[in-house]
């Protein structure tokens, strides 16, 4: 199961990454356009889209891998809030 979670979450992350690459140091990110492609281009509702945005920009990559470990150990694949 490890190797299996491991490999959802690469692929998750290089899909994100070729729709949204990193930004140039210079570059401030532009979180209305973010969560207009989580929208339009990655099937999120427009609320969804807003709250998964806003959970990287406000905790980060830091948090939200151990909220993962935490959920995924619980076995919780969608929260009570279910986007």
């Amino acid at each position: 199961m490890t190797q299996k979670l491991s490999d959802t979450i690469n692929l998750t992350i290089q899909e994100y990454t070729a729709v949204f690459p990193p930004p140039k140091k210079e570059k401030q990110i532009d979180w209305t356009r973010i969560e207009t492609k989580l929208h339009n281009d990655m099937e999120w509702t427009q609320e969804g889209a807003v709250q998964v945005a806003a959970l990287a920009r406000e905790y980060g990559a830091f948090v939200l891998r151990n909220a993962l470990a935490l959920a995924v150990s619980l076995g919780i694949e969608d929260g009570e809030l279910g986007y």
